[in-house]
């Protein structure tokens, strides 16, 4: 009997570990455990398209790399948690710098508009670098909110994938000229 309630007690503290390890927090509820598996699903096509190019594909449309193209895509989709705070404390009269969060929101659609004018490995720098920004940017910003305590742990795990897709894209395309 004891044996067993000290393998419960294992066992839990082996998950927290492993939920502290890989999610950043020790318990995951539904909403966070929505938010990982999406947040993680949404970083397998950075880690597919690098393991294309890796054993030897291009992974290009209309001459642009697949994984730059998605990376726009994500990378403009983080401005809308500026946006979503706004117009969460809008209405409770905290009008504090509004002005600012919304330009913050808008700035890496523009960052990734206005890197197609650059060459490939620039506009990959740019795009990958761009991520880190963000992430930095959020983590000033959302420490100063009550957010969710999963939200800048998967944040920081998310942009560290995406990072090292970038950088390992770049390192490919370099070996491959």
């Amino acid at each position: 009997m004891l044996s067993g309630w000290i393998t419960s007690v294992v066992r839990i503290r082996i998950l927290k570990t492993m939920n502290k390890f890989f999610f950043g927090v020790e318990k995951i509820d539904k909403i966070s455990g929505t938010a990982f598996a999406l947040g993680y699903a949404g970083a397998l096509p950075f880690i597919f398209l690098v393991m294309l190019q890796w054993q030897g594909y291009e992974p290009m449309q209309n001459g642009l790399n697949l994984i730059y193209f998605y990376g726009c895509i994500i990378l403009s989709f983080l401005g809308a948690p500026h946006w979503g705070y706004i117009l969460a404390i809008a209405d409770k009269g905290k009008t504090k710098n509004l002005a600012g969060r919304l330009v913050i929101g808008v700035i890496p659609s523009l960052i990734a508009f206005f890197s197609i004018t650059v060459s490939e490995i620039d506009r990959l720098l740019i795009i990958g670098s761009s991520f880190i920004f963000v992430y930095v940017i959020d983590s000033i910003l959302f420490r100063q909110q009550i957010v969710p305590n999963w939200f800048l742990p998967l944040r920081l795990r998310l942009t560290l994938i995406v990072v090292m897709s970038f950088l390992f894209s770049i390192i490919l395309i370099i070996f491959r000229e």
